[in-house]
């Protein structure tokens, strides 16, 4: 699952240039259709991948040799399992409060169900099953690492045990995937069956992904205890125990646009929780003038643009990054 995974979490932000531009009420419905696929969950990301594709700055970084050389291998990946990116128009994932390393992800594109199914079948690394579940047919693709190579040089020593990636994937129709976890997928045909509450149902996260109806990409995130903690333990940030909601969005032309909320509890938290954000960026200005690295620089021009206001219970973010840092940082 997690190879997987991880090139459609690369893909999203790193889509291949050529896709077919569409409107943007077009590909935001296509998200709402496919939050009616997923299970409920805590984390929830629309992404509107031919919008991304289609702006001035993403072919300006196609253009760098640094993006390009991953863009490359994000292809090569994608076309093992019989996709291309360019097939792919909006995708939609949700994150399960209990599971954050295994999204749940739903794809709407042009695919060719039986080439997907050859390519798999035809990889050596790769062993396809397939099981009836609902009356869908479920696949699973199952990839053994070779080897462990670090053990092996080592005399004497015994190769750790290699555990198989495993993803499973159902298909809806001829546009419409779904792929995720054996149990992420089940989960998806329960949601199709009504025994199980999608994410669509979930208000609180639906009514914060509908503020930027129109955004490239859209997010909204519940956040519990043990997410707050672990921000806090591995992040240099405020303690964020009295956020309960993160939504924003990300929008890509000629540069990149961010906005993003934090809703605390109480008007007085969300004080503090400005204050210290604030606080932060000040903190981290004052250190990238010191270093000298033009890297930095631009970084620090950048964080010129974030403005960090407190309205009430919630903490509003925004920020413009331009091309020209985006042009410095892959230099």
């Amino acid at each position: 699952m997690k190879r997987v995974a991880f090139v459609l979490m690369v893909a999203i932000a790193l889509m291949a240039w050529g896709s077919r531009v569409t409107s943007a009420h077009s590909n935001a419905q296509r998200g709402s259709e496919l939050l009616q696929l997923l299970p409920d969950g805590n984390i929830l990301a629309v992404i509107d991948v031919q919008r991304m594709t289609g702006s001035s700055l993403w072919a300006t970084l196609s253009a760098q040799p640094k993006v390009k050389s991953t863009l490359d291998k994000m292809q090569s990946d994608i076309s093992e399992i019989g996709v291309r990116l360019s097939d792919i128009q909006t995708v939609a994932l949700v994150f399960s409060g209990k599971d954050f390393d295994n999204p749940t992800v739903a794809v709407v594109g042009s695919f060719d169900q039986d080439g997907v199914l050859s390519h798999l079948r035809a990889n050596p690394k790769i062993k396809l099953t397939s099981e009836k579940y609902k009356n869908y047919d479920v696949y699973k693709s199952v990839t053994v690492p070779a080897s462990t190579p670090g053990d092996a040089q080592k005399p004497g020593a015994v190769p750790a045990p290699v555990k198989p990636n495993e993803t499973a994937f159902y298909f809806i129709d001829s546009k419409t995937a779904v792929v995720g976890s054996t149990a992420g997928v089940r989960a998806s045909i329960d949601v199709k069956s009504g025994s199980r509450a999608s994410v669509a149902q979930n208000s609180k996260l639906t009514e914060a992904i509908a503020q930027n109806a129109s955004a490239a990409i859209r997010f909204a995130i519940t956040m519990t205890p043990s997410m707050a903690g672990g921000l806090s333990s591995s992040l240099p940030i405020p303690d964020f125990s009295s956020v309960n909601l993160i939504f924003g969005a990300l929008n890509m032309a000629s540069g990149v646009d961010l906005n993003a909320t934090l809703r605390s509890d109480t008007a007085d938290h969300a004080k503090v929780v400005a204050e210290r954000l604030n606080g932060l960026v000040m903190m981290f200005k004052g250190f990238l003038t010191s270093v000298g690295d033009p890297k930095m620089s631009a970084v620090n021009d950048a964080l010129k643009s974030v403005s960090i206001v407190g309205n009430d219970i919630d903490v509003t973010i925004t920020a413009s990054l331009p091309q020209e840092f985006f042009t410095q940082i892959f230099k």
